[in-house]
Order: C-alpha cells, then sequence, then structure tokens
C-alpha cells in the first residue's frame, strides 16, 4: 500500500491525537512502576506483569471508546486478528524483562493498520524520553522530551528521521556503528565475518526505531511476532529503509482470522533489501 485516501488520512491524523494523549497519561505511573511489579510466566515461559494489563487495558479503554468499528490485536489479549478494515497491534510493553529489572530500553508498540497493512506506527519510550511517531507517506519522526516521574515535560523537540547510509559491514574500520541482534544471530556474528558493533538489548520494536532513527546499520530479529514490528517496520521504510523477511512468508499484510501467537517471520531492516538480505543471510545460514 502506497498512498491512502483522504478520509483514511482523516482517521490516522486523529488517532495520532487519541494515542498522544494516552501515552502521555500513563508516562509517569509507567515509569514509577519500572521495577516494582508483579511477575508471571505466561504459557510459553516469558515474562508479564501487572503493569503489561494495565497499559494494555488503558489503550483497549481509549481505543475502543474513540474508535467503536476498529479491531484490536494484543499481545496481552486476544492474538487473534479481526476481520475489521482498520486494526489496531499493540504490544503494552516490548522488553518486559528489561522493564522487571529498571533497564531502560523497553517501549510501547502500537501500529493503526488498514487492510493488513500498518498505516501509523508508534513507539514510546518513556525512560529514554523518545516518541517515534511515523505515518503512511508521512514520514518518521522522533519526539523528544525530557519528563520527570511526576509527568512534568522540561522539553520538547520533534525531528525527522532517515536510516543510515549501508556501509561496509565486514570492514574493522565500522566496529563502533551498532548493528541491532538477537542473542542467536550476536553468536554467529563473527564467524559471519560481521566487523559492526553487534548488540542484543531485548526489545525488538525499540531495535527498528533505531534503525529508523539512523543510529544501528541494521536489524535482525528471527522469531519476532506481528505485535513486535508492526509500528517499527513502517518507522524504517518511512524513514527510507527497508524491510526484508528473506524467504519466509511476510507478517504483513495481516490476514483476518489468524492465531498470531505462533506466528513468527524472519524480520530484517537495514538501508536496502539487498544489504539487509546480504547481512541476515550471513547470520543465518548454517555453520
Amino acid at each position: 500500500m502506497s498512498e491512502l485516501t483522504e478520509p483514511a488520512r482523516g482517521v490516522v491524523t486523529r488517532a495520532v491525537r487519541e494515542i498522544g494523549a494516552t501515552l502521555d497519561d500513563i508516562r509517569a505511573w509507567l515509569l514509577a512502576a519500572s521495577g516494582d511489579v508483579d511477575v508471571e510466566a505466561k504459557t510459553d515461559g516469558t515474562p508479564v506483569t501487572d503493569a503489561d494489563r494495565e497499559v494494555d487495558e488503558r489503550l483497549a479503554v481509549r481505543l475502543t471508546e474513540a474508535f467503536p468499528d476498529h479491531g484490536v490485536l494484543s499481545e496481552e489479549r486476544d492474538t487473534v486478528s479481526p476481520d475489521t478494515e482498520w486494526t489496531w497491534i499493540v504490544d503494552p510493553i516490548d522488553g518486559t524483562s528489561n522493564f522487571i529489572c529498571r533497564l531502560p530500553y523497553w517501549c510501547i508498540s502500537i501500529a493503526l493498520a488498514y487492510q493488513g497493512h500498518p498505516v501509523l506506527g508508534i513507539i514510546d519510550a518513556p525512560v529514554l524520553g523518545r516518541r517515534y511517531v511515523s505515518t503512511l507517506g508521512g514520514g518518521t519522526y522522533l519526539e523528544s522530551r525530557t519528563t520527570s516521574l511526576d509527568g512534568t515535560t522540561h522539553q520538547h523537540r520533534r525531528r525527522q528521521l532517515h536510516v543510515r547510509e549501508a556501509i561496509d559491514w565486514r570492514n574493522g574500520s565500522n566496529r563502533h556503528v551498532p548493528v541491532m541482534l538477537t542473542t542467536a544471530t550476536a553468536r554467529a556474528a563473527r564467524g559471519a565475518g560481521l566487523r559492526l558493533n553487534p548488540r542484543v538489548m531485548g526489545s525488538t520494536a525499540l531495535d527498528l526505531a533505531i534503525v529508523a532513527e539512523g543510529v544501528a546499520a541494521a536489524s535482525i530479529a528471527v522469531i519476532p511476532k506481528v505485535w513486535d514490528v508492526a509500528a517499527g517496520v513502517l518507522l524504517v521504510t518511512e524513514a527510507g529503509g527497508a524491510i526484508t523477511s528473506l524467504d519466509e512468508s511476510p507478517l504483513f499484510p495481516m490476514p483476518p482470522n489468524v492465531e498470531h501467537a505462533d506466528r513468527s517471520a524472519v524480520v530484517a531492516a537495514g538501508p536496502d533489501p539487498a544489504y539487509v538480505t546480504e547481512i541476515a543471510g550471513a547470520l543465518l545460514s548454517p555453520r
């Protein structure tokens, strides 16, 4: 999907306002809750906290009230994609393990899909004071702010983002440039000849935002779910970058009435398809 109709653009514009206001409402509470939450293990062994559920509930209530004809797909609520023209895709806290331990690398990831394609992506990283916003055809922007725990905003700036140009990932002179990986791909990095700076940070959504910001050369996630990447893929593409799933079936357009809890695909992001395919292929090929 390359562009939206005028009525659809109006929906997206309104959605940006609604989500922004909701995120502002929960920012201070969520900052204070980090590291002070009840933790449970889900059936797949991953952690979930009372904060995940609280954020999910607040977002669901706001979205349902503001857009009653939209569906909602959420990691912590309903993992079956609804058969609706507009669908919200929510990860209330991506990087829950970091959130539990007070490590600052976590975020809220929210996307709005139209006919299965993400047309709005918002990734909010409260501890970092960063909110990434992207709309289809509208580019990707970073809204940075300094916010105290009581919610007082001291500084607010907005700038457009662009992905980093392709650099030689085998050249040791680029060893300071980060590349965002998952644990398995990081272990394979040296054997594959990668001479960039591998980073395993624990939040796929925020990794994609860092690529969109032009900080990291690429990001490679092996088994992300749709809610991990829905917002981030739009951030990257609207910042001039590319997303590829290699030879796997892509997650988008997202089909209706499908269970997404066990559905995943490699998501490689960077400046262009050839570049990210080359790196991902080198890291993921059997040795």
